[in-house]
Formats: C-alpha cells, sequence, structure tokens
C-alpha cells in the first residue's frame, strides 16, 4: 500500500510519543483505511481473519519524525520517478504488557521485554536485529512484511490477554533489491538500492521487506486484535474407545454421559 506521510498540526508541540484511539465513525480519522488494509493483507488460507478491537494512531515526537522526513526527502530526489515509494507494512513483535486492550490503555510500559512499547517510544534500532530471532533471512536489517497474516506469526505476548497487538509502519522501501532465495550474509545494499523485498517463490510463501536505515521507517499506527481460540471438536469417546478397540459399547450408556465425552483441541 503506498502512502504519504501528513504531518499532524501538533506534532511539533509533543515531547513524548503518544497513543491516539481512532474512532471508525469518524471519517477524518483513517481507521477504515487502516482495517480494510489489515484484512486485505491477510493472507493465510488456515488462518481465520480476526476482528480488530481497536485502532492507535502513533503520534510521534520531532525527534523522531524530522530524521525519517530528512531520509525520506533524500530517497524521493534520488528516484525516477520521484518518490520514495513509502508503503505501510506490518510487523510483529513482543508485548509484554497490555497495551491498548482498553481504549484508555495508552500508557506505555517500561519493561525490558515488551518490544512493542520500545519501537514505538524510540522506533526500530538495526543493532538489534536477531536478538529475538536469530534466523535472519537478507541479514540484519528490520524485517517488515505486506501479509498481516505473516506478522501475526511473529507476535508474542501475555496470557492474561484475549488480545494480540500488531505494528503498521511507514517505511521507505525506494528502489528494493528483488530476492527469491535466502541471503543471509547479506551486509549491504550495492549502489541506487534502498531496500531488499523478498518474493514468493522459491524461499518464502509470504513476501517481506527489509531496510537496513533505521531511519527508512518509523511506526504509525497500532492495531489491536481478538486472537482468533483454536476450534474444539467435541468427541464422543465411547466411539473412539469402541473402534480403538472395536469392543461393542453398552447402547444404554447416554451419549452425552461427561464421563465420556470430552473436548479435545486439534494440534497445530
Amino acid at each position: 500500500m503506498m502512502f504519504k506521510l501528513k504531518r499532524p498540526s501538533s506534532w511539533t508541540k509533543k515531547k513524548t510519543t503518544r497513543l491516539v484511539v481512532l474512532d471508525p465513525q469518524n471519517p477524518t480519522f483513517s481507521q477504515p483505511t487502516v482495517e480494510k488494509h489489515f484484512q486485505d493483507a491477510w493472507k493465510h488460507p488456515k488462518k481465520r481473519k480476526p476482528k480488530v478491537h481497536a485502532i492507535f494512531e502513533i503520534i510521534l515526537t520531532e525527534e523522531m519524525l524530522v530524521p525519517y522526513l530528512r531520509y525520506r526527502a533524500l530517497v524521493e530526489i534520488s528516484r525516477v520517478p520521484r518518490h520514495a515509494n513509502e508503503q505501510l507494512l506490518f510487523h510483529g513483535t513482543n508485548r509484554n504488557c497490555l497495551l491498548g486492550d482498553g481504549k484508555k490503555r495508552t500508557r506505555l510500559c517500561n519493561t525490558s521485554r515488551c518490544l512493542l512499547c520500545a519501537v514505538i517510544r524510540n522506533s526500530f534500532d538495526v543493532a538489534k536485529c536477531g536478538k529475538r530471532h536469530r534466523f535472519r533471512r537478507f541479514g540484519s536489517g528490520i524485517y517488515t512484511t505486506a501479509c498481516s497474516s505473516k506478522a501475526d506469526d511473529y507476535y508474542a505476548g501475555v496470557r492474561n490477554s484475549p488480545f494480540r497487538a500488531m505494528l503498521v509502519n511507514r517505511v521507505v522501501v525506494g528502489n528494493p533489491l528483488v530476492r527469491q532465495h535466502n541471503a543471509e550474509d547479506l551486509t549491504g545494499l550495492p549502489n541506487g538500492y534502498h531496500s531488499v523485498v523478498g518474493v514468493p517463490g522459491a524461499d518464502l510463501n509470504y513476501g517481506e521487506t527489509v531496510v537496513y536505515s533505521n531511519d527508512a521507517i518509523r511506526p504509525a499506527y497500532l492495531i489491536i486484535y481478538a486472537a482468533d481460540p483454536p476450534t474444539e471438536v467435541h468427541v464422543d469417546l465411547r466411539l473412539m474407545i469402541s473402534a480403538l478397540f472395536k469392543t461393542p459399547i453398552n447402547s444404554s450408556l447416554p451419549a452425552t454421559d461427561s464421563s465420556l465425552s470430552a473436548t479435545v483441541k486439534p494440534v497445530h
């Protein structure tokens, strides 16, 4: 999804990053657009599309925005046509708090293990690549994807929350180096390229985009959505025992007897 950043009128006045919940009934906000982008990008056929609980806009400080705007401008003037190929891409990470579970839960936590709050507060850091996942398909960079259901695979959260979280990020893709095969030893890009775009067909089932400059990406939205619970399969244990041992079961035994019926969760 192509995207052009518009500066919030109040952005220069803010000293700390903050979250603002988007009202889906207010057409001046962009929740319908962001939610549709999230749902349309859910591609895994075996993962049911989740219900969006809330969407927050991430209002960045001047200190965080200026380097990004400067980088975007440099990429823009280096390309033909003259645009930075700025896209909205997804990123899943650790959430160690209940940020976003309620529309008033907008205070960022200070837990070192909560990578979600760290990214919202300070944006991304290439130097931290690989701290959570050692496998780096395209070397040390900041990984995003146009597939929201793929980003969901990388989410890890707290047990006492029924929700999951995902970041939607502004990414300056510029001129992408397109690859189908892994390049784990990649340490830099050829002249004239600004990112790597991995496309499905060989080593990937779903695409991903990697940038190698901290200034090429900023978090834009936080989506909070309902986790998809495993489908419960109700099994009549009378029939299971009969099938296993080929032993007839007393027909007088009620099928709904609680001692012979159970709920079995499938293994994923």
